[in-house]
């Protein structure tokens, strides 16, 4: 078991790469984007991530962002998940993470075990939060998404995104559809919410936040943001700032 805590400025990001330990991501401040072959996950102070191993994956970060990760070596002794996924982070299990951070180098492998078995169990039976966007795998049409990703303020639309990177409209919408399970209008709303996370928890006024995530409508981005997280942003800050 070993921890590392890490701070990093705008726009850091590393290279594709894997591990051969499971690896765990909790954050003070900020937010952390992974990226996997098939999908792009967010951690978010509040949240913990896990990432099996061997799973290959890249990850950057939109602004300032501080926080520990805990790389922990495979054993059917501790039931993390089998897949990635973000859980969220209770009073318990930030304690059991302190714990983890605090006796890595002084503790008995006894003891360092049962407080990974414990940690796992804990977060193998929370269902994950909606942090996870599916991407495309066809490159052209994963070229839309990173755009969109990258610039969800876009004004472009459909048709002018399809025909930028060299499809039909209509093939837009197919792979869309078959490769993420959602149409390409939801998948954009859902990319929108996701990545103003960022300016929601950097403090910006929601009006300003809508406008980042390109929206004109603040009411209309709000319900959006509700309908994913389940809270409106003002209330999602709250919980995961105070």
């Amino acid at each position: 078991m070993k921890v590392i805590t890490f701070e990093h400025g705008p726009q850091h990001s590393t290279d594709w790469h894997e591990h051969t330990s499971g690896q765990l991501y909790w954050l003070s401040h900020g937010i952390i984007v992974i990226e996997t072959a098939y999908a792009q996950w967010t951690v978010a102070p509040g949240t913990v991530g896990w990432f099996p191993p061997g799973l290959a994956h890249r990850a950057w970060v939109p602004g300032n962002v501080k926080g520990h990760s805990l790389y922990l070596a495979s054993s059917p002794c501790f039931p993390f998940p089998s897949d990635p996924g973000i859980y969220g982070a209770d009073i318990f299990i930030l304690a059991l993470l302190e714990r983890c951070r605090q006796r890595q180098a002084s503790s008995s492998d006894d003891y360092q075990n049962n407080l990974l078995t414990l940690l796992g169990y804990e977060i193998a039976h929370r269902p994950p939060l909606p942090l996870q966007l599916t991407l495309p795998v066809d490159r052209r049409a994963r070229n839309v998404a990173s755009e969109l990703l990258k610039n969800p303020e876009c004004a472009l639309d459909q048709n002018q995104l399809a025909q930028k990177w060299g499809l039909s409209t209509r093939t837009l919408s197919r792979l869309f559809n078959q490769q993420t399970g959602l149409s390409f209008s939801q998948w954009r709303q859902q990319s929108k919410a996701i990545a103003s996370l960022q300016w929601i928890l950097a403090g910006l006024p929601i009006s300003e936040v809508a406008s980042l995530s390109g929206y004109t409508d603040v009411s209309a981005y709000i319900e959006v943001f509700r309908l994913r997280f389940g809270k409106t942003p003002g209330q999602f800050r709250q919980a995961n700032t105070s």
